[in-house]
């Protein structure tokens, strides 16, 4: 018996019966993996520059949809546009481009046109794109993308219907530009849940904000984005969390509203999954407007946000970020904003059992379940029990 409460037997029959092997076809690796919002469909991209878009019937089996020459280098990352637009999903390849794909009903099965690419772009600034995310409220949809130099963009389309046309809305360095050669690690991911968590609404933050987490080395900035009613949405960091990792692979934010509060998963380069809770906590009395349109900017803190820190210019990370250039960037006016307190606290150090490097981490639609995996080639399954601990119910993966 373990913690779940079964045995040794038991968990390889449960795994033997939920996992199966997935013929891809590719002739290369696979670099990325994303199933669209309904669990129905997976989309795949590899090194040999092809992408891959596979239905799962309801008897688990896979049938190709299509494939295709989806960039001029590997396929780095795919993420799927909310189910209400469509199918839709979006890529990064090592052609220094982004790339968003609508499936084309009036095209044939496994022609190669099925999926259209409907909008495409390069790096203003000729530096490649590392990370990438969307996220879908209804019929609306916003794109988050940072260049290896740390150049943050937010995006939405000019274009609603068609999404073929986009426009740039806010830019931010969150770490500072970094000189070529001295660019580290950098990976995001936007709060996927339509509005924010119960207690940052209680404390102030606006209904409509968007929450970003980016990480860079050790350390995760979170940043909302806020809309004035006249105006675009604009990223303020509110919180820096200097962890206690050595290097952060991943960062993934749990959807759902089944906590009050916000949990921020991170793959960890040391062989851990760390959980870290995201808080803000108020009285009643300590309730003040802020965050709302019309204001501009918060706070930011490695522990509790107490004092005004500009997200554009470059925190105290000074030898762990090495070529930091702080002459490019600006700083914006932040006099208008009332305070939300937001604090952090790491809740969870979670191994994988040979201790190799943790690679990738995603919630399930839900937030109730975390999938992790790393150097091992393994999957891990992680959900907290009814006493609120993380414990890890499912290992399945080569012997």
């Amino acid at each position: 018996m373990d913690a779940t409460g079964l045995s040794q037997h038991e968990h390889a029959e449960d795994a033997e019966h939920c996992f199966r092997n997935f013929e891809h076809g590719a002739a290369d690796v696979v670099l990325a993996v994303a199933f669209n919002t309904a669990g129905t469909r997976i989309a795949l991209g590899s090194s040999d520059h092809k992408i891959r878009v596979f239905d799962i019937e309801q008897d688990e089996t896979s049938t190709l949809v299509d494939q295709w020459r989806g960039h001029d280098a590997e396929v780095l990352d795919i993420k799927w546009v909310g189910s209400s637009l469509g199918q839709i999903f979006g890529t990064i390849g090592g052609d220094n481009k982004f790339k968003l794909w609508r499936e084309d009903l009036s095209q044939s099965l496994r022609g190669g046109r099925r999926f259209r690419c409907i909008f495409s772009q390069s790096p203003h600034n000729h530096v490649a794109y590392v990370s990438f995310d969307l996220k879908t409220v209804k019929h609306e949809v916003w794109l988050v993308l940072i260049t290896r130099d740390g150049l943050l963009s937010l995006l939405e389309p000019s274009e609603p219907e068609s999404l073929s046309q986009w426009k740039e809305i806010d830019t931010l360095f969150p770490f500072g530009q970094h000189s070529r050669g001295a660019e580290p690690k950098i990976t995001l991911c936007l709060q996927p849940s339509e509005r924010p968590c119960y207690n940052a609404v209680i404390a102030g933050v606006d209904t409509r904000a968007l929450s970003l987490a980016v990480s860079a080395l050790n350390l995760i900035k979170i940043f909302r984005a806020i809309k004035p009613d006249e105006g675009n949405y604009h990223f303020y960091e509110v919180l820096e969390m200097a962890t206690t990792a050595t290097l952060i692979n991943d960062v993934s934010w749990a959807p759902g509203c089944i906590r009050p509060y916000d949990v921020i998963a991170a793959a960890c380069d040391d062989g851990y999954v760390r959980m870290f809770e995201l808080d803000t906590p108020c009285a009643a009395v300590d309730v003040l407007p802020s965050l709302i349109p019309g204001s501009r900017a918060s706070q930011g803190n490695s522990r509790v946000s107490s004092a005004m820190n500009p997200h554009s210019v470059p925190s105290g990370i000074g030898a762990g970020l090495a070529g930091v250039s702080r002459a490019s960037t600006t700083t914006r006016d932040a006099s208008s904003v009332s305070k939300v307190k937001h604090e952090w606290k790491e809740i969870a150090t979670l191994p994988h059992k040979d201790y190799s490097a943790v690679l990738t981490v995603r919630w399930v639609s839900d937030g109730s379940t975390l999938a992790s995996t790393g150097d091992s080639g393994k999957l891990h399954l992680w959900k907290q029990n009814l006493a609120g601990k993380f414990i890890e119910f499912c290992e399945a993966g080569p012997d």
